[in-house]
């Protein structure tokens, strides 16, 4: 809002200003004095109207203005339009009635195109196009025809058909050429980067081909023109395929309108129907232009979708420090992001000549192999970790996440696409949890006094043994062993001595089972257990009397004991395991017979009577 003179406030944008209505009014004044001069001289002629150009520019600037303006607009149209017709005495009550014709099919067609297109309108997408062509080209025309005839009709009873087609042909070519030009112009569309000296020269080519077709040659030559327009457009663009167009409806119309050119040659008929052929080829030239131009602009929106795509991927893969790796079905790389002369020391192009199978480790390539397949059989594949050879020949750990991607025409798989990471950092880590973890298993597994099995690793081996004893048919021998008076020991001379006992009778007797399945674990207390499989009865009783020595060649001092030192006894038991018994069998019958070697004294072993072994 701004103030007037006189202090009052008006809207500024309201309407448009008079700089831009004189403007607008002069080209007007200037198309349409000269479309209604040409179209006067070929009714003197014989002839209809060739074109009518005011109102394609009229709908342009409709569909360029904010809808507030369009008033305006259309009553200067409708000005300019009734006073040429009145200055080239018409009388003015039919002027005034043609005017108003011409001025509803500017605002149906504005109307309905501009609902129909975009804010900025453009014309070589197909939906907008194809809006424009139906209802400012063919609609809105036939709309102001009718309304034209049927009055002009009742004035001067002429033929209806005829006329409506005469009033109808001419102003669907004025819309269909000058308004995209004025679009294009408006929006600063107008011609592609190419040099002047080039735009300049298809022109003028163009002017010389269509001054050869229409004026001089003999024969229908009008498909070189047709060949020029789909030349400029390809190089010029949209604009200049328009502006093309129009000059072509220039020299061919005046060509046609004063006898010259092969449309007079071929065609015997009136002046009417050479016009109207021109007319004709003028209309399928613009609809090949235009459709030519849309599957051109098409392809050009998807080739820099295409690029703006591949844009950002490189910039995405390019600032990751993971590696992204573009590869087709044969392992063949296609691109490698820089990352992997980060990670393995490779060049891009070192590792654009290779493939997977030169840089995996021998021992990975065979999941690496299985991986690629599940793939390409659209299978979920999930990640994969590998080992990786550097360009200093060591090996580094990679984590791979792969995914197949597919021809975008045929949907058939076309290659793979890598994202791959340094995990080397996380395999030390799980390495290190691993050792850990196997260390608290170990020690879940050992006696943390005597450093021989405990209890649970007992109970583990021997329930493996005896089922290894049932499958193979093998003997099993178990030998228990108590320390004797080892209570009175802790007596006098305290418990840090009795642990130190143990742990020396531990060790001890562990020297002397040199075989690797023999175990030796704390069954409790003082009570210790030897478990030996695949041992006779007699190669248990030689055991029972190797601990004995071994003991006492510990020479432990004990002076509660009546042999001086710490000794033991040991109750030996060896059977067949059956699937009718259980270890504990065997267990309770070498405890019998440790029973009875302290009851016989101690310091000795026994073994288990023939009734007390495991059958």
């Amino acid at each position: 809002m701004i103030a007037n003179s006189d202090g009052l406030k008006s809207n500024a944008s309201d309407t448009p200003t008079l700089l831009r209505l004189l403007k607008v009014g002069f080209a007007l004044l200037l198309l349409s004095t000269f479309a209604s001069v040409v179209n006067e001289r070929s009714r003197i002629m014989g002839g209809v109207s060739i074109i009518w150009l005011s109102n394609g520019l009229l709908i342009g600037v409709l569909l360029c203005a904010p809808r507030k303006h369009w008033a305006s607009y259309l009553a200067l149209g409708y000005l300019v339009d009734f006073g040429v017709n009145v200055g080239l005495g018409n009388p003015a009550g039919i002027s005034g009635y043609l005017s108003l014709c011409n001025m509803v099919e500017v605002a149906v067609a504005a109307h309905l195109t501009c609902d129909a297109i975009s804010e900025h309108p453009d014309l070589t997408e197909l939906r907008q196009l194809r809006s424009f062509l139906l209802y400012a080209v063919l609609f809105s025309p036939l709309l102001a025809s009718a309304m034209a005839i049927l009055g002009w009709g009742a004035m001067r009873r002429g033929v209806f058909f005829h006329s409506l087609l005469i009033w109808f042909a001419a102003d669907v070519l004025g819309v269909a050429t000058v308004t995209p030009l004025y679009i294009s112009f408006h929006h600063r569309r107008r011609f592609s980067n190419l040099p002047m000296l080039e735009t300049v020269g298809l022109f003028l080519g163009l002017i010389a081909v269509s001054i050869f077709v229409f004026d001089f040659a003999k024969v229908p030559l009008v498909w070189l023109v047709l060949l020029m327009l789909i030349l400029i457009g390809s190089r010029v663009g949209f604009t200049g395929s328009a502006l093309g167009l129009l000059l072509v409806l220039f020299i061919g119309g005046l060509s046609v309108l004063f006898g010259r050119g092969p449309l007079n040659f071929a065609l015997n008929g009136s002046l009417s129907s050479k016009i109207f052929m021109f007319q004709v080829f003028i209309f399928v030239s613009m609809l090949a232009l235009y459709l030519t131009e849309v599957a051109m602009a098409r392809s050009a929106r998807t080739r820099l979708r295409l690029e703006a795509s591949e844009t950002r991927f490189r910039l995405l893969a390019e600032a990751s420090r993971d590696m992204i790796v573009l590869a087709g079905l044969d392992g063949e790389r296609k691109y490698v992001s820089p990352a992997a002369t980060e990670l393995l020391g490779w060049s891009q192009e070192e590792l654009l000549r290779g493939s997977y199978l030169d840089i995996v480790h021998p021992e990975d390539i065979a999941k690496f192999v299985a991986m690629l397949g599940d793939c390409r059989e659209g299978k979920e594949t999930g990640s994969l970790s590998y080992r990786c050879r550097k360009q200093d020949s060591t090996y580094l750990w990679l984590e791979a996440n792969v995914r197949l991607f597919r021809d975008t025409s045929t949907n058939e798989p076309a290659g793979f696409v890598y994202v791959k990471r340094d995990i080397s950092e996380r395999k030390v880590a799980e390495s290190k949890l691993q050792d850990a973890f196997n260390t608290v298993e170990q020690l879940a597994l050992v006696d943390g006094l005597t450093g021989v099995a405990n209890r649970r690793l007992l109970d583990e081996t021997l329930g493996r043994e005896w089922a290894r004893a049932i499958r193979d048919g093998t003997l099993l021998s178990v030998l228990l062993i108590d320390v004797d008076y080892f209570k009175p020991y802790n007596d006098l001379y305290g418990h840090l001595a009795g642990d130190t006992c143990l742990r020396a009778l531990a060790n001890a007797i562990q020297v002397i089972l040199r075989r690797p399945p023999d175990l030796l674990a704390r069954y409790g207390g003082e009570e210790f257990v030897v478990v030996l499989p695949n041992t006779p009865h007699a190669g248990a009783e030689a055991m029972s009397e190797r601990i004995l020595q071994a003991v006492e060649q510990c020479c432990i001092k004990h002076a509660g004991s009546p042999y001086g030192n710490v000794s033991v006894s040991v109750g030996c038991a060896t059977g067949f395991a059956s699937l009718e018994s259980d270890p504990n069998e065997l267990l309770k019958a070498a405890d019998l017979a440790l029973y009875r070697a302290k009851a016989a004294g101690r310091n000795r072993a026994e073994v288990a009577t023939t009734e007390l072994l495991v059958n």
